[in-house]
């Protein structure tokens, strides 16, 4: 595994927490919009993403996967999963990435 997977797989799970904080702090109903973190592996993504709350628990049900802005999928460490017109599932390919992800779930 090279530096760049594990440094992303630590960034992807650092936005990860941020959107559970996010998702404490806001109470809404489960069809309602939050803005959360895009949760790529870029350290310099400022993108905002809108999500409800349900489907925001369908990304958090398994650990290995983030949701993200289209244009940030990393295809050589992730797969897409699910689309929206407001962001993509991505799941983390078998590795140390996806053990690294699987580590910091801060729900587990």
């Amino acid at each position: 595994m090279s530096e760049r997977e594990a440094r992303i797989a630590r960034n992807e799970a650092v936005s990860r927490e941020i959107n559970e904080g996010i998702e404490d702090a806001r109470p809404t109903g489960p069809e309602d919009y939050l803005r959360m973190v895009c949760e790529c592996g870029r350290p310099d993504c400022s993108s905002l993403i809108a999500i409800s709350l349900r489907e925001y628990e369908a990304v958090r049900a398994d650990p290995r996967t983030f949701a993200v802005d289209h244009s940030h999928v990393s295809p050589d460490l992730e797969e897409p999963v699910r689309a929206t017109d407001r962001f993509v599932v991505v799941r983390k390919r078998e590795g140390t990435p996806a053990t690294i992800v699987e580590e910091e779930d801060p729900r587990s």
